[in-house]
């Protein structure tokens, strides 16, 4: 993945990451134990907590 510089493109990343989130949260229901899945997950959320972190230190 490119390095993110910029405030706009922190932004648009944590916007695609937050859609695709929802996307996995749909199929992953309470009973859902798919290990892909749940290692996306985990991915998709430490890179949004990343950004975070980013965007507030900017």
């Amino acid at each position: 993945m490119a390095e993110l510089k910029t405030k706009e493109d922190l932004e648009k990343r944590k916007r695609v990451l937050e859609i695709e989130k929802n996307a996995i949260a749909k199929y992953m229901g309470p009973y859902e134990h798919d290990e892909f899945l749940e290692a996306e997950w985990k991915e998709i959320n430490q890179e949004l907590n990343d950004i975070e972190e980013k965007l507030k230190n900017m």
